[in-house]
């Protein structure tokens, strides 16, 4: 059997987008972003923050600041009891052409627990076109969520003259609620 997973976004989509976020006494979860992930875990999807901070590799965060607000982050996660699978961060500044960066896909766990992961049974999370542009290189299905800058993207979306099959949801909770569930 293969595995699913939802591969999401941090900032924007599970906590409020600071713009190159470096106070941990700054990090607050976005509402509905706890019940979303606690969903996607009681159906049986394995859950990745997949994340771009290149606010590291413009020299904007320092090492330390990145550090201090990952473990908020994470304190908060425990606090909520929610299990994470595995996180990933891209660093590089966006013009280093690296692969690792979203929409790239090489910080995408492949197999989980020596089993693959079917990414055509799997979903990417963001508020952002590379967020959405993950899933496309992945073969996966691609949700945008209106958090964050969410909105700004759908109307990127609208304003764009090709055909995308990405769902749209108000919120993350909102999105768990449309997954079907995978746990027999």
């Amino acid at each position: 059997m293969n595995y699913a997973a939802v591969f999401l976004d941090r900032d924007g989509t599970l906590i409020e987008d600071m713009h190159y976020p470096k106070d941990s006494n700054q990090v607050i979860l976005i509402p509905n972003a706890i019940e979303g992930m606690k969903l996607m875990g009681e159906k049986g999807y394995l859950l990745f923050i997949i994340s771009n901070q290149s606010g590291v590799g413009r020299g904007i965060i320092q090492d330390s600041e990145f550090k201090s607000v990952h473990e908020k982050f994470c304190e908060l996660l425990k606090q909520a009891q929610i299990k994470i699978d595995g996180f990933a961060y891209c660093f590089h500044h966006p013009d280093d052409n690296c692969r690792c960066r979203k929409p790239h896909t090489d910080l995408i766990p492949k197999v989980f627990n020596q089993k693959p992961i079917s990414f055509k049974e799997s979903f990417t999370v963001g508020d952002k076109l590379s967020d959405l542009e993950l899933a496309d290189n992945l073969g996966a299905k691609g949700c945008l969520v209106l958090s964050g800058k969410g909105e700004a993207t759908q109307v990127e979306l609208n304003n764009a003259n090709r055909q995308f099959q990405y769902a749209i949801f108000p919120d993350l909770l909102s999105m768990a609620k449309s997954l079907p569930c995978i746990i027999s």
